[in-house]
């Protein structure tokens, strides 16, 4: 697992307008190890364009990396990052402090949602390795489940051909995460005003 942190000059998060570092920790067998460094600097008297490039060209370089901290993260950059797939996380003090608190957050919220998806909605189709589901109904079984708590188990384990998905509107999440496990989609608009999202296998792992 990779954290990137925005710390300033004495090693604490910081707020990214402020001048500062962006440091990139990966889990090791005894902690944590630095594996980045990647300086990175806004002010207030910015232009958007300019504000947009400068974070976008950080984000990309990353690599893979999918937590961000800083102790503040606010206005344009909220949706730039939300853009690129990275998890916001507004913590102060030194990273050995919530490095592992984070990491334990996300194992738990995971394992969580794995036990809380309703699979019983997703069926099998018409052939091998095809598969089924209505989002709608699913969705209105249980007020606090998400689309990502019903599908992206699933999705991820990769053990199929195809699913047919009925759906109100396509979740926005499919755009980043279907090119990362290899699954393309085609949408169709159903005359009762509902979608039908294809998600086809392209990897071959069914």
């Amino acid at each position: 697992m990779k954290i990137a942190v925005f710390i300033d000059a004495d090693g604490r998060a910081a707020s990214l307008y402020q001048p500062g570092t962006v440091r990139v920790y990966e889990t090791a067998a005894d902690g944590w190890r630095q594996v980045m460094d990647i300086p990175f600097a806004l002010h207030q008297q910015m232009g958007l364009s300019e504000i947009r490039t400068r974070t976008l060209a950080m984000l990309t370089s990353l690599d893979g990396c999918r937590h961000f901290v800083a102790t503040a993260i606010h206005g344009a950059l909220l949706s730039y990052f939300d853009g690129m797939g990275i998890n916001m996380w507004r913590l102060t003090g030194e990273p050995a402090g919530f490095l592992s608190r984070i990491r334990q957050f996300v194992e738990e919220n995971a394992q969580r949602e794995q036990a809380q998806a309703p699979q019983d909605f997703i069926r099998p189709g018409r052939g091998a390795g095809e598969y089924c589901l209505n989002l709608v109904d699913a969705l209105k079984s249980d007020g606090a489940l998400t689309s990502k708590q019903v599908l992206l188990p699933f999705l991820r384990a990769g053990t199929f051909k195809k699913i047919d998905i009925t759906c109100d509107h396509v979740p926005k999440w499919f755009k980043r995460e279907l090119p990362a496990l290899k699954l393309a989609l085609t949408v169709a608009q159903q005359p009762d005003g509902l979608c039908r999202a294809l998600v086809l296998n392209i990897a071959g792992n069914a």
